[in-house]
């Protein structure tokens, strides 16, 4: 079986048992995950990647992480899908922690910084995907994954700064 199937050549794709255009908001948002999950390998960050997987999969089920702001936890939805809200919830906590423990061993510079060092330019590039990335899921309005990502890009912009300081 070819990967070529030709069925997407008129701006359409499927995305979780739906047809959906290739342009609209969701697939923006989709395609700017993907794209950070790809760029976290470059810098080894597996954990991340599960955690990017794991939200498109949720935008593309409409349900947990990606419901309206407004009903991030309800009582009247299925278990799993408040457990997936708790997961999400649990998730920035741990980055909240690690930036916690960062924070206290890196000054943090006031004015722009100009990496240098190679490993810190990387995750200087993942940290601006992570921004594209956010911006495109705020047209989402998905309260969870925008609190995630903005953790996200916190914590690996002082991950840049440690490299740098090495």
């Amino acid at each position: 079986m070819s990967i070529v199937s030709k069925k997407g050549d008129r701006g359409e794709t499927w995305y979780f048992n739906k047809r959906v255009r290739k342009d609209s908001e969701l697939m923006e948002a989709v395609g700017s995950l993907d794209e950070l999950q790809a760029v976290c390998g470059l810098v080894k960050l597996e954990k991340i990647q599960k955690d990017l997987y794991w939200i498109m999969g949720n935008l593309g089920e409409a349900r947990s992480v990606s419901v309206p702001p407004e009903r991030d936890f309800d009582v009247t939805r299925p278990d799993s899908v408040n457990s997936d809200v708790a997961r999400l919830e649990t998730r920035i906590r741990e980055i909240e922690k690690e930036i916690e423990v960062m924070e206290k061993k890196v000054k943090v510079p006031r004015e722009f910084v100009i990496f240098k060092k190679e490993k810190a330019v990387k995750l200087n590039w993942v940290r601006t995907v992570v921004r594209r990335a956010e911006r495109r899921i705020v047209k989402l309005d998905r309260r969870k994954i925008m609190i995630y990502l903005n953790r996200l890009s916190d914590f690996i912009y002082l991950k840049a700064l440690q490299e740098e300081l090495k």
